[in-house]
């Protein structure tokens, strides 16, 4: 997909979300990203396009809010599904691959990510590339500096200490949380899941594009610092392995 056609598409998917009640942000990304802020009540349509498997996932949670937003988010994933790719809400179909990594069968290279924290679920499509998203509720984070010690570079702790960053201040935590966001995106970009370890890969500490080189593949990935205390990355596994940074666009899909 192009980018004027994805533009003309966004058009189309933010009528049709908010056709369900859906709050839906869109993220500057080199793919389409949106940013859900889970609406109080959940039209029942949602619920209805969703897979047998998803609602007895849904049902599973025992506490209403994990509930409501885990439909929202998985609804919103199939409007917008339909809105790219032509297949209807109801009938997508989702097939992992060897790894265990959703694609929507029929659509070759048809690919999705999903995160969710607290209220938020970050939703992203692609067709062109392997993308893995991640987003988390800015808070404090207690034992960081252990946490950081087990799944974060010599490097990326030595940010994470810097003279601004003291203990348990808010800037430490987001430090901390910037760094975590990136780590989980990338992984999800390569699909690989417990079997990389966070610490054998170095993101850095701070804003902007990386590359980043995991087990002999390249990684671009970027964090955002949002409105509402939310941090969110995304990353893109890039196709041909090159340590330098890539000349693409990060496009925004306001409109």
């Amino acid at each position: 997909m192009r980018n004027h056609a994805l533009l003309a598409l966004n058009r189309e998917a933010d009528r049709a979300l908010r056709g369900f009640g859906l709050a839906m942000e869109p993220i500057t990304a080199p793919f389409p990203l949106w940013l859900l802020s889970v609406p109080d009540i959940v039209d029942p349509r949602l619920a209805a396009s969703l897979s047998d498997a998803e609602r007895e996932r849904a049902g599973r949670f025992l506490r209403e809010p994990l509930r409501r937003r885990y439909i929202a988010a998985h609804g919103a994933l199939r409007v917008l599904g339909e809105c790219y790719f032509g297949v209807a809400a109801a009938d997508q179909r989702y097939d992992p691959n060897d790894l265990g990594k959703p694609y929507l069968s029929g659509v070759p290279g048809a690919q999705c990510s999903i995160s969710y924290s607290g209220q938020s679920a970050l939703i992203a499509w692609s067709q062109e590339y392997e993308i893995g998203v991640d987003l988390e509720v800015v808070r404090p984070i207690e034992d960081a500096d252990d946490l950081s010690v087990l799944h974060y570079t010599q490097d990326e702790q030595a940010g994470l200490r810097g003279p601004e960053c003291g203990p348990g201040s808010p800037i430490c935590d987001r430090a901390f949380l910037s760094v975590w966001v990136r780590k989980e995106a990338c992984i999800k970009a390569l699909g690989a899941g417990l079997s990389i370890a966070p610490s054998s890969f170095d993101c850095g500490v701070g804003p902007g594009v990386r590359s980043v080189e995991i087990e002999g593949q390249f990684v671009e990935c970027e964090n955002y610092d949002l409105k509402d205390d939310l941090m969110v990355a995304w990353a893109r596994l890039r196709r041909v392995a090159s340590p330098g940074p890539s000349a693409y666009e990060l496009y925004n899909w306001s409109y």
